[in-house]
């Protein structure tokens, strides 16, 4: 149970958060419709679709800067609270600052899983639907590849024989650039089937197949085995790779069994396991910079002024987000691993936040 003391504080710091990302939310907005507009520009886009393409893509945004809220949130609820004397009587009282931050950390895990449990699975949805708006009205790229759990569909189009074909395989391996157990079912350009291929294995070199052991049927021919066959393709093994599904596009509750399955095909899964360890870890890293605000904090009082506070707070929030993007790129070059470059993020910004609490002159205090 908590005290009336830290219902006071859950209180002040869940108001003090609810303003501070409505304030964030609509900046982020504004600023998303006016980039979809840029992007739009000579596309005869409707402000319909603009409209849509910002609200679509809304979620992700604020999921994006949530720390950042859970930050500077925490850092007004302080000095608010120090400003009024509130935060003063109560440390006077007798009540040690770990206390005082038991209820504020409470509320930022509650929220940081409100938003990974209930609000991601939204996220994806909306991911999913912005991505078919951008197709259709702004990049208008064709996705060359779908990956199920049965194998890869690839659509692709021969120029030697003038014919579009779709490939699936059953297993995959370096990323696509290898496909064992294939089919190719081939088309002219009105839709017409003109044949069949089943193979054994292909592999992917500059703009053609190397298969082996290929049993080719066409429609109005008798049907032939061959050891060896190139087939002309358009397709490159970025473009197997780009056309896998965003990580946003994928719920936090199904990423750990979609990592398992694209490893599974044969594919780097790393952008993946960024991409989940960083919700995994969300609700720790935001109570680390709740903490991290409290340090900075600690030796104000009600008649300072404040002005410093904010700098030393753009400048270690900078930091952090530097290291933070520092990390990633290790974690996404395969330097570390996705869960250290993640995981450690909090140690560091709570270990940096105890630094100061015991040494506040390192922020000139």
């Amino acid at each position: 149970m908590l005290s009336k003391i830290n219902l006071y504080l859950f209180r002040s710091f869940f108001i003090s958060f609810l303003i501070t990302f409505i304030v964030f939310a609509i900046l982020i907005f504004i600023g998303d419709f006016i980039e979809q507009f840029r992007k739009s520009t000579n596309k005869e886009v409707p402000l319909k679709a603009i409209v849509q393409l910002s609200s679509y893509n809304f979620l992700s945004l604020t999921m994006f800067t949530l720390p950042v809220v859970s930050f500077f949130s925490s850092l007004f609820a302080f000095l608010y609270l120090i400003k009024n004397s509130e935060l003063i009587v109560v440390a006077s009282s007798g009540v040690p600052i770990r206390n005082i931050l038991v209820a504020p950390i409470i509320l930022y895990i509650l929220i940081g899983s409100f938003f990974i449990t209930t609000l991601n699975p939204l996220m994806s949805v909306f991911e999913d639907k912005y991505s078919e708006l951008e197709y259709e009205y702004i990049n208008k790229v064709d996705k060359f590849a779908s990956i199920t759990k049965n194998g890869i569909w690839l659509k692709q189009f021969n120029v030697e024989t003038g014919l579009s074909s779709v490939l699936f395989a059953k297993d995959i391996k370096d990323e696509g650039e290898s496909l064992s157990d294939f089919m190719i079912l081939e088309y002219d350009k009105n839709g017409a089937f003109q044949g069949r291929l089943d193979g054994g294995s292909a592999k992917l070199i500059k703009d053609y197949w190397e298969m082996k052991n290929v049993h080719v049927s066409p429609k109005f021919n008798e049907s032939y085995f061959k050891e060896d066959l190139k087939y002309h393709t358009n397709i490159k093994i970025e473009d197997i790779s780009d056309s896998l599904s965003s990580p946003l596009s994928i719920s936090f509750w199904r990423l750990g069994r979609f990592i398992e399955f694209l490893e599974n095909l044969g594919y780097s899964a790393v952008d993946f396991k960024l991409h989940y360890y960083n919700l995994f870890f969300l609700p720790l890293f935001m109570s680390s910079l709740l903490i991290l605000s409290a340090s900075i904090t600690n030796t104000l009082k009600q008649n300072d002024k404040f002005f410093i506070t904010f700098i030393v707070s753009l400048i270690l929030i900078f930091l952090i987000y530097f290291i933070s993007n520092l990390f990633d790129a290790l974690g996404s070059s395969s330097q570390i691993s996705p869960f250290i470059a993640k995981g450690c993020m909090p140690f560091i910004v709570i270990s940096l936040s105890i630094l100061i609490f015991r040494y506040p002159k390192i922020i000139g205090r």
